[in-house]
């Protein structure tokens, strides 16, 4: 749905204010790459749509359905340092994401684990708007279909201590699609426009019966994109290409049992992005994104085919990026 706020025309001032947040902005990819959020689990960048447990999944042959549904409330822009852009005047951007994820699990075991595919498809409706007087905005671009994750992975078996199981891990290579919904006139789009490759390792540890420790250590290498979304008019400037920076991130959590089928704990993540972005083969200085979010999250296990967690992230500390806070339902059935 459009926000009912109505932008004006934006002068070639406020064009240059923009773009260049968005170039601080595009360190991500997929839809995740426009839209200045905090959870962006989708098809792309997943900080913090992982949580408890994360090291387990399914081993034996068959089809699993997660659902994710993320809602994002942001309410600020920061700069390089972490402080609210004199830029945007009282930001809101509202994000509510459902992403379908179906994954398949081979008969195949390689490396001494099970091999297994998974495919996310993500639909994500923005709403933007902006306080009166504010020297720049952001328009958003609606409802629409985000660009689409797929890959393999080897989900290796536990490792087993006196009957119970004290570790697990996972190995996952995705490749980011940019099919996602793109308007080159908009600011905040579902698609990124560039393809990207996503690396991962998830494990989890378990020190006693009852608790766990969960991590997931995440690298992303973005290709070159040819289109951009609200190019300036700028004379002596052609857009010709650019490219956002690698980045590196890990989800974490730890959780408790406090009944057979009900965990507590808490949960968050730190993205770093490494490189700054690129314009025109140039490097853009002072582009590079710094997030660190933690809340609390809960586990239930409705039945030994379908469980859900929810989870809060609350941002500590933010940088070259859009900040609020954000609320994660995660559900996982299998077939």
């Amino acid at each position: 749905m459009q926000s009912a706020f109505v932008v004006a025309a934006p002068s070639p001032r406020r064009h240059r204010v923009a773009f260049a947040l968005l170039l601080g902005l595009a360190a991500m990819p997929a839809w995740a790459a426009n839209v200045p959020q905090t959870v962006q689990l989708t098809s792309g960048l997943n900080t913090g749509g992982t949580s408890f447990l994360d090291g387990f999944t399914r081993t034996t042959p068959g089809w699993a359905l997660v659902q994710y549904l993320d809602y994002s409330d942001l309410d600020s822009i920061k700069d390089a340092n972490g402080h609210d852009s004199p830029a945007f005047r009282k930001p809101r951007i509202q994000t509510t994401s459902l992403l379908n994820q179906i994954v398949y699990v081979t008969p195949y075991k390689p490396f001494g684990g099970v091999l297994g595919f998974n495919t996310i498809v993500p639909v994500i409706n923005m709403n933007s708007s902006f306080g009166n007087g504010s020297p720049a905005t952001l328009s958003d671009n609606g409802l629409g279909l985000g660009d689409v994750t797929f890959g393999p992975y080897v989900q290796m078996l536990p490792v087993m201590r006196n009957g119970r199981p004290v570790f697990s891990q996972r190995f996952e290579f995705d490749v980011i699609v940019p099919v996602g919904k793109f308007d080159r006139d908009r600011d905040l789009n579902q698609g990124a426009g560039y393809w990207s490759t996503i690396a991962n390792w998830a494990f989890t540890v378990l020190p006693t019966r009852n608790w766990e420790i969960s991590a997931r250590l995440n690298y992303i290498y973005n290709f070159r994109a040819d289109k951009a979304a609200n190019v300036p008019e700028l004379e002596g400037f052609n857009f010709r290409n650019g490219k956002a920076g690698d980045a590196a991130w890990i989800n974490f959590a730890s959780s408790v049992a406090v009944a057979p089928n009900f965990r507590v704990g808490i949960n968050g993540y730190y993205l770093q992005q490494l490189h700054d972005n690129r314009t025109n083969g140039q490097r853009v200085a002072n582009t590079r994104q710094k997030k660190f979010y933690l809340g609390p999250g809960v586990s239930w296990t409705l039945d030994p085919r379908n469980f859900v967690n929810v989870n809060l992230y609350l941002p500590v500390k933010v940088e070259n990026a859009a900040a609020g806070n954000v609320v994660n339902l995660f559900y996982v059935h299998q077939f």
